[in-house]
């Protein structure tokens, strides 16, 4: 199903604007849409009702609708990336990777545990690869032949259903050709400039992704130790499983190896190290007659002026005049998402090593969609311009609110990175990070597997709306660490699809539309105060951005209590049930554009300046707080 991209569901409006529509009934278009999503995201990490944590008070809340408790999402369990301790998937030889845990999970909601963009495929690379594997329905083959052997051929009722004609697809049934021109221009062009295609093309060499290069490059630098980063607490596992495949041993003494093998930026700490310090580092380490590999496939994230910060192709001439041959390794499948293809290039130091490594190589390792999705994407310039613009927008917007949920993990990496690396502090916490992530639908990449890293788990970069489920699972995790629930009222009469769900959000990621009255919040703590069991109605807000629409004095009074989660009812604002200051109830000339404009703009309005009420099925106007279910505050 086609999913809204403008549906940051945790409160954020950072979402690729360049994807919305113009014009107020996108949101009447996309409202029934984007309530079944809420719900499956509130039912996806649901144990039987949704609990509240309440800081320092050591208190707990819970909330269930009606009395009604909802079922979890039972979590499948074929397949998948192993836990520590276990063999990688791939058998004893492979390393582990993101990506495996996608089969884990029952339905799969958004892959956080791999690095590819954002974005998804580039669409028009796969139209490109689609024309490739579109057929001709033909009666008679164009290659000629016998008409009527064939006529023969498709006799009899058996062969008439399976074959009532034949077909021809030259990308699925011929062999690719041994030199792909086009493609090794626009690979070229696209990584020395168009000046320089000449040259980088005699260098260039492609593969069955960059995993089947590095191995290949591992077995025929020459013999002797490998090393790998010093800069790095740990890097991409291909190089070691390679080189060790290989028979090589390690060594920690960059001068002692006759391959070394660097990655910039580093996946998955995210360390980079700039142009003028990787080449001092290689100069001054690398040991004439070795081999140094540098991985740069993350690099070009970095920006439009990614070629200006990766190792120069003068520096790589004057080691090469040294006998010190530096190979630059690019993965085409992250940056323009398309694991599931293989294709993956090396431009090697000179043409000579190219045709000395190239000797080595199997034939035909890439095959013709994958040629064709290649070039169709170097030429699309509009997803890289995309890329650049949302993924440190994207990244910025998980860190905020992981930050704001986890002050105490660390968390790493360039910002303009497609990837985070968190350590969470401990190996209990980050299994159970992973295992609420599978829980959701969104699994996460868990360094205990693979990395040796226990407390660490890396999250891809995704949009908001993506994320928005998985930070509901981990809000949802914090809430879990009590198990004391209660059950509360039911709505008012009202048409069903006023109210889109309750959820939990980050307290933070609340906006107000209207100024408080101190002293009335005063006077709400002291009432609340005296209360032998706390009871107040939840918090109503706009489902899109997460405005506050009933409830500002409540949340000053849940701010101060602690409270970092709290539960609220969405609604649907625009639902025509809904109103603002209808005539004789509040002052006149506020609209609900005024209040999401005053909210998303800070300017908020004076204390009590909007009075908002819902008709009933009955068609009476009530207060809106009659939406609002209890939530009951139980002080252990």
């Amino acid at each position: 199903a086609t999913r809204p991209p403008l549906r940051p569901l945790c409160g954020s409006s950072c979402g690729d604007l360049s994807r919305r529509p113009s014009g107020a009934p996108l949101r009447h278009r996309q409202r029934a849409m984007a309530a079944a999503v809420a719900r499956v995201a509130l039912r996806a990490h649901s144990r039987s009702a949704q609990i509240l944590g309440l800081g320092g008070r050591r208190a707990i809340a819970a909330l269930s609708v009606g009395g009604r408790s909802l079922p979890p999402r039972v979590r499948g369990c074929s397949g998948g990336a192993p836990t520590g301790g276990e063999t990688p998937v791939g058998g004893a030889g492979s390393e582990t990777h993101g990506g495996d845990d996608i089969y884990k999970v029952k339905r799969l909601v958004a892959d956080f545990s791999v690095t590819t963009n954002a974005l998804g495929p580039v669409p028009s690379a796969l139209n490109a690869m689609r024309k490739q594997t579109e057929y001709e329905m033909l009666w008679i083959t164009p290659r000629g032949g016998d008409v009527q052997a064939i006529m023969e051929e498709m006799q009899g009722d058996e062969a008439h259903l399976s074959s009532d004609h034949l077909a021809t697809s030259p990308a699925v049934e011929h062999y690719p050709a041994r030199t792909d021109v086009a493609l090794e221009e626009l690979t070229a062009g696209f990584l020395a400039g168009p000046s320089n295609i000449d040259d980088a093309r005699r260098r260039l060499l492609f593969g069955n992704g960059a995993s089947e290069l590095i191995d290949l490059l591992a077995r025929m630098a020459p013999e002797g130790a490998y090393c790998i980063s010093p800069h790095v607490q740990v890097q991409y596992r291909e190089y070691q499983r390679a080189c060790t495949n290989a028979g090589r041993k390690p060594t920690t003494d960059p001068k002692e190896a006759s391959i070394l093998c660097l990655v910039n930026p580093n996946n998955p700490t995210g360390d980079f190290l700039e142009r003028p310090e990787m080449e001092a580092w290689i100069a001054e380490n690398a040991a004439p007659g070795s081999w140094v590999l540098v991985d740069e496939s993350m690099l070009f994230w970095a920006g439009p002026d990614w070629f200006e910060r990766g190792v120069s192709a003068d520096f790589i001439k004057s080691m090469a005049k040294q006998h010190i041959h530096i190979f630059l390794v690019q993965s085409w499948t992250k940056i323009f998402s398309c694991t599931g293809i293989r294709i993956g290039t090396v431009l090697c130091p000179t043409a000579e090593k190219r045709d000395q490594v190239y000797a080595k190589q199997v034939p035909w390792s890439v095959n013709a969609l994958a040629r064709e999705y290649l070039k169709a994407a170097l030429q699309d310039t509009n997803y890289l311009q995309r890329t650049w613009l949302n993924t440190e927008r994207w990244r910025a917007h998980m860190v905020t609110r992981l930050q704001r949920l986890h002050p105490e993990w660390k968390i790493y990496g360039k910002p303009w990175l497609s990837w985070i690396w968190i350590d969470t502090g401990s190996p209990q916490v980050a299994d159970s990070v992973y295992e609420a992530a599978l829980e959701c639908g969104c699994p996460v990449r868990h360094a205990r597997s693979g990395y040796d890293l226990p407390s660490f788990i890396r999250l891809a970069v995704r949009r908001p709306y993506d994320f928005s489920v998985l930070y509901q699972a981990l809000l949802q995790r914090e809430c879990v660490k009590r198990d004391t629930s209660v059950t509360f009222g039911t709505y008012a009469d009202v048409q069903p699809s006023v109210v889109e769900g309750v959820r939990l959000v980050h307290i933070d990621d609340l906006l107000p539309h209207e100024q408080v009255l101190s002293d009335r919040a005063g006077k709400l703590q002291e009432y609340v105060r005296d209360l032998p069991k706390k009871i107040l109605p939840a918090i109503l807000v706009d489902s899109q951005y997460q405005i506050v629409i009933d409830g500002h004095h409540r949340l000053e009074l849940f701010r101060a209590a602690g409270m970092q989660i709290v539960p609220v009812i969405s609604l649907n604002y625009d639902h025509e049930d809904i109103l603002v200051n209808p005539p004789g109830i509040g002052p006149p000339g506020i609209t609900k554009e005024t209040v999401i404009s005053r909210a998303l703009k800070g300017n908020l309005l004076a204390p009590k300046s909007t009075q908002h009420v819902v008709r009933s099925r009955g068609g009476a106007l009530l207060p809106l707080i009659v939406l609002a279910p209890q939530i009951a505050e139980l002080v252990n």
